[in-house]
């Protein structure tokens, strides 16, 4: 079976002095659904447009198997991309507009028919062939965009923020027939957001950007449970983590003692392999789930807001410091909001980095 894998060496992209890609390396294999994932100006839609050709690679190689495509024309290298705007002609029905790259190719019409018609059973669009795309729903409109790639049987699917223009329960939707489509149809797909739920929801495996760098990639959950560094920590999660600065006032038989600034009274045994000298100041990292309500002794909260979701809420509030804090509550049924509680963090899911923001281990 033909390689689509899409595989990135040393790339570059350089816009008069500034520097938005810098040095990438990435292989995707044939048959991933691989996420771009980071915040506005990270390079991750910049990184998809030099793999579709759209963006100049001013340095390093882009491969779609073992064909070298860096300097091939968009055309020619066998991806199709779909926007965040559906691009759709207004006064061509869903069936010409979804057929409209094949017409253009001069492709038998009975080619055409089968191909369009077989794309528009796999979206649920049969019934709307010959609507045009005013008469459509926003995730109908998408999915016909989505029917205009598929009708090409590229070797790689590319998605730029496809469905950022819609609504909440939209997206919801749409994000579980992304996912069904890539199990159906088995081909590379790569995909651009800076909605880590989308990312952890849809993804084989995330790339995290940040400054034109990839930070890590991996599965959602290698990511979500053990992060390389603060930013990754941060970034992937939601609500995001907790983080507090702490010092080293001690060590023990599996790691150190941590005491927590601006609190006297709360220290932690941390297990870790790496353990830093006394007096080194860290930065913990708890995620608001592993935060547990207790009778005493553990940190102060006092709760500003209280996130009630039905089954789980989320109670935001600051310790007595000053610093915010999060921590879940699940089958909650009271408020908490104007109430002081007391918070102790599970010891092992107690994440540590340095200054700089790696991960001590």
């Amino acid at each position: 079976m033909q390689d689509t894998g899409v595989h990135l060496r040393d790339v570059t992209k350089s816009f008069g002095a500034v520097d938005v890609i810098r040095g990438v390396d990435m292989d995707i294999p044939r048959g991933q659904f691989a996420v771009f994932v980071g915040p506005s100006g990270c390079g991750k839609s910049t990184l998809l447009r030099m793999i579709a050709g759209l963006e100049d690679t001013s340095d390093g190689q882009i491969a779609i198997g073992a064909r070298d495509v860096t300097h091939e024309d968009p055309a020619d290298r066998g991806v199709a991309m779909v926007f965040q705007s559906y691009a759709l002609y207004p006064h061509l029905s869903v069936f010409e507009n979804m057929a409209f790259s094949l017409r253009l190719a001069k492709r038998p019409r009975v080619e055409v028919d089968e191909k369009v018609r077989r794309a528009a059973g796999i979206l649920k669009l049969s019934d709307h062939l010959d609507k045009k795309p005013a008469q459509l729903s926003g995730g109908q409109r998408q999915r016909v965009a989505i029917g205009r790639a598929i009708v090409r049987a590229p070797d790689v699917f590319l998605f730029d923020e496809p469905l950022s223009n819609l609504d909440a329960e939209l997206r919801v939707q749409m994000r579980l027939e992304l996912a069904r489509l890539h199990k159906q149809l088995g081909a590379t797909m790569i995909y651009v957001t800076h909605d880590q739920v989308e990312a952890m929801t849809l993804a084989d495996t995330i790339f995290v950007l940040q400054g034109g760098h990839v930070q890590q990639h991996g599965a959602p959950l290698d990511l979500y449970d053990d992060p390389s560094n603060r930013f990754v920590a941060g970034f992937i999660g939601s609500p995001s983590m907790n983080f507090f600065e702490a010092t080293v006032a001690g060590h023990t038989k599996d790691g150190i003692t941590a005491q927590l600034a601006g609190q006297p009274d709360q220290s932690f045994d941390i297990p870790l392999r790496h353990r830093p000298e006394q007096g080194t100041v860290l930065v913990l990292g708890m995620r608001p789930e592993h935060l547990m309500v207790t009778a005493a002794g553990g940190m102060r909260v006092t709760v500003d807001v209280a996130e009630e979701l039905g089954g789980v809420s989320y109670q935001h509030g600051t310790l007595e410091g000053g610093e915010a804090v999060i921590f879940q509550q699940t089958g909650a049924r009271h408020g908490m909001h104007g109430t002081v509680q007391t918070v102790t963090p599970e010891l092992a899911r107690i994440f540590v980095f340095d200054k700089s923001g790696d991960r001590v281990r």
